[in-house]
C-alpha cells in the first residue's frame, strides 16, 4: 500500500478548503521548460504570423512574447525591458498566496479579525468577518480608500458606500458582492508578508522567479506606495495597506504564464501546487446579484486574482471554443493563458518609471502609451490565426 509522506498529507489537508477547481481543461501541454535559450516553435503559419507582427507594429505596444508548449513563437519589441505591469501584479501575488496556504502558514477561511488586519479609519465588525478567500475573489464588502487606484472603480465603491449610508444598514456583506477592489488586493499583500515574514520582492524572487529561471527580475523590482506618497496624497487615497507594484520584463511575464499553463509545474518540480492553480482559475460570475446597469464590468468570471473569460461572454470577444484566463493591467498590460491551445501570450506597453512621484505625475499630465481592449483582441486573434490548430480554435 502506498504511504503518503507527512508533508504531502499536510499540504492536502491545508488545500482541502479551497474553492471547486475549474471544470474545463485548465492545464495545457508544456514540452519545453526553457532556460535562457528559448527553442523555436514549430508548425506555425509564417505568413499569418507576419501579418500579426504588422498589427503589433501599428499599435503603441512595447513588447510581446508568445509561447507554444514552452517554445518561442514570437518576441517582438523590447521583451527584456522591465515595465510597470500595473494590475497584472495581482496574478503575480497569486502564487505567493498559494505557497503560504500550502505551507500551512495561511488559511483561506481565516478572517481579518483572526489575522488582526485593520485600517485607518477602522474596519467595522462586519468588515472584519471578511476572509482571505473573500479578498482573493474581490468580494470583501470593504469599500475603504485604497492606494494605487484612480478612476471608475473608486467611484463605483463610493456609490456602494452611499447606498449603505442611505439605508442605514450593511447591504454588501463579505462574500456577497463582487466589485473590483484594490483595498482587497493591497491587504492581501500585507497578509502574505506577515505570513511569510518577508517582503514580496525577495519572497517572489526566491520562491518563484529563481526556480523558473526568470532572466530579468530582481527583488527590488517590487516597489511600494504608502499613504504619505505624494501621488497618493494627490489622488486622495489613504490606507495603512501598501500597494505593491511589480516592474517586470515581458519575457519573464511569459515565463510566469508558462508556469501556470503547466498548472504550477516547472520541469520536474511542482513550484506552485496544482490544486491551487486549478482553484484560482475556477471563478464565480461577477454579475451575480448586480443591478442591470452595473453588469458591464469588463470581467466575466473572477477567480483568485485571475480573470476567466468564457467563450460566449469573454471580455475580448475572441470567439474561441474553450475558456482561457487573463491577468490585466491598465492601458494594455495583459498576460493570456490559453490551456486549450497550449499557448501563452504576454503583452506590455511602455509604462516606465515605477511608482516614483515624478513618473506618476508625468504619466498623469502627459499620458502614457495605451493599447485598447479592441486592439489587444485584434492582435491576439491575428496570432491565434497562425496557430497550428487555428481552424479548431475558433467557435465559428
Amino acid at each position: 500500500m502506498l504511504r503518503l509522506s507527512m508533508a504531502v498529507l499536510c499540504a492536502a489537508l491545508v488545500l482541502a478548503p479551497m474553492a471547486r477547481a475549474a471544470d474545463w481543461p485548465a492545464c495545457g501541454r508544456v514540452d519545453v521548460y526553457p532556460s535562457a535559450d528559448w527553442p523555436a516553435a514549430r508548425g506555425w503559419n509564417a505568413q499569418r504570423l507576419d501579418a500579426a507582427r504588422r498589427v503589433f507594429e501599428g499599435q503603441d505596444s512595447a513588447a510581446l512574447v508568445v509561447l507554444h508548449r514552452g517554445r518561442l513563437v514570437a518576441a517582438w519589441g523590447a521583451p527584456e525591458t522591465r515595465y510597470t505591469a500595473q494590475s497584472v501584479r495581482k496574478a503575480l501575488l497569486n502564487s505567493l498566496v498559494g505557497l503560504e496556504v500550502a505551507g500551512g502558514r495561511l488559511r483561506l477561511d481565516a478572517s481579518l479579525a483572526d489575522l488582526d488586519i485593520d485600517d485607518d479609519p477602522p474596519l467595522t465588525p462586519s468588515e472584519r468577518r471578511a476572509t482571505v478567500r473573500d479578498l482573493l475573489m474581490s468580494r470583501s464588502g470593504i469599500f475603504h480608500s485604497a492606494l494605487y487606484e484612480v478612476g471608475g472603480w473608486t467611484r463605483a465603491r463610493r456609490t456602494l458606500v452611499e447606498r449603505e449610508r442611505a439605508s442605514g444598514r450593511d447591504l454588501y456583506g463579505p462574500g456577497d458582492y463582487w466589485v473590483y477592489n484594490n483595498w482587497d488586493f493591497n491587504a492581501l499583500g500585507t497578509i502574505v508578508e506577515r505570513a511569510a515574514g518577508e517582503e514580496i520582492g525577495p519572497l517572489f524572487a526566491r520562491r518563484v522567479a529563481a526556480p523558473i529561471g526568470m532572466q530579468d527580475f530582481r527583488a527590488e523590482d517590487v516597489e511600494y506606495t504608502t499613504r504619505d506618497h505624494p501621488a497618493e496624497r494627490r489622488f486622495g487615497n489613504a490606507s495603512d495597506h501598501r500597494a505593491y507594484v511589480f516592474n517586470i520584463s515581458t519575457r519573464d511575464l511569459a515565463r510566469y504564464g508558462l508556469l501556470y499553463l503547466g498548472c504550477g509545474r516547472w520541469g520536474r518540480r511542482q513550484i506552485v501546487p496544482r490544486d491551487w492553480v486549478l482553484a484560482s482559475i475556477d471563478g464565480r460570475d461577477t454579475r451575480e446579484g448586480r443591478a442591470e446597469d452595473e453588469r458591464e464590468t469588463g470581467f466575466d468570471r473572477y477567480g483568485y486574482l485571475w480573470q476567466v473569460d468564457l467563450p460566449e461572454t469573454g471580455r475580448y470577444g475572441l470567439g474561441l471554443r474553450t475558456p482561457y484566463y487573463i491577468a490585466t493591467g491598465s492601458r494594455g498590460h495583459v498576460l493570456f493563458v490559453f490551456p486549450g491551445l497550449d499557448l501563452v501570450i504576454a503583452h506590455q506597453v511602455a509604462t516606465v518609471g515605477g511608482v516614483s512621484a515624478e513618473a506618476q505625475q508625468r504619466r498623469a499630465t502627459r499620458g502614457t502609451p495605451e493599447v485598447t481592449d479592441a486592439q489587444i483582441a485584434q492582435l491576439v486573434t491575428a496570432i491565434i490565426a497562425a496557430h497550428p490548430r487555428a481552424r479548431r480554435a475558433f467557435a465559428h
